[in-house]
């Protein structure tokens, strides 16, 4: 069992991970290599993954929060003027919203990782008549 990670086939921009038995053949858009630990988005290039710069990290980031606020509108600022610093407060609750978003799919990718670690001991195991 490996683990797959793949790009978006047309942006080339890190989208998860999956297993495949050993031996698969990897498409133009996947790796066997894990981006995670690189600043996001990560993208494929034809000699691996690469680290987003620290200007299109900070886009990233407000692209995720502009998304959760779109989603989650219970979240937006009031229609009626509020104080700089609620403003201030809010706009950094955002922020950490937006990381925690980002840091949850690095969770999650890192947790398809060990499933499949895993499920490879398992199947060795078994296939060893459980001993």
């Amino acid at each position: 069992m490996a683990m797959v990670y793949y790009a978006d086939p047309v942006t080339l921009v890190s989208m998860g991970a999956r297993p495949e038995p050993d031996g698969y053949q990897l498409k133009s858009n996947e790796s066997f290599d894990n981006p995670s630990g690189l600043q996001s988005p990560q993208k494929l290039t034809p000699t691996g993954w690469v680290a987003a710069t620290d200007e299109e990290h900070k886009d990233y980031l407000e692209a995720q929060q502009k998304k959760f606020l779109a989603e989650n509108p219970q979240f937006t600022q009031p229609s009626q003027p509020a104080d700089d610093k609620g403003t201030e407060a809010l706009g950094a609750l955002g922020k950490q919203v937006g990381q925690l978003v980002i840091d949850n799919q690095k969770n999650a990718q890192a947790l398809q990782a060990l499933g499949a670690q895993v499920a490879s001991f398992i199947a060795k195991d078994n296939a060893n008549g459980g001993k």
